[in-house]
């Protein structure tokens, strides 16, 4: 059952990520997607952005939370932090990318709140530990 939390969370993630566009899956709930096959790779390393609005601090605020909250899920199913922070991690790399093919624009940057995010929530975990006798390890 916590693979499909987990899977259903991945997949959350997935559609706001390559929607065509945020804002209008926000504002109307329209989700769309445009491939493209030819992304331009470049953008992927432009810088964050010099004119920075309070709807761009909620978009990375997102990041955060999102990936914060896959952590925690993976918390809740296996034990090893550095296969969980591998795991959570990859992912925030293969979203980002993705975007490049969704017409959205994936950054570097971005990956880095999605950082912040899961290390905020192992942080926690370390802080707070729960003993579960039913962890099922990375090797199953």
């Amino acid at each position: 059952m916590r693979s499909l939390f987990i899977l259903f969370w991945c997949g959350v993630i997935l559609v706001f990520t390559c929607t065509s566009s945020f804002h209008d899956l926000i504002h109307f709930g329209v989700v769309a997607f445009q491939l493209d096959v030819n992304p331009p790779y470049s953008e992927f390393f432009f810088p964050f952005p010099s004119d920075v609005s309070g709807d761009l601090w909620i978009q990375k605020l997102g990041h955060i939370l999102a990936f914060q909250f896959l952590t925690v899920l993976l918390l809740m199913k296996y034990k090893s932090k550095i296969f969980i922070l591998t795991a959570a991690f990859s992912f925030a790399v293969l979203t980002e990318f993705l975007q490049l093919y969704f017409h959205r624009g994936g950054r570097v940057f971005d990956i880095g709140f999605d950082l912040i995010g899961i290390l905020i929530a192992l942080a926690i975990a370390s802080l707070f530990p729960i003993s579960k006798p039913d962890y099922i390890s990375a090797k199953n």
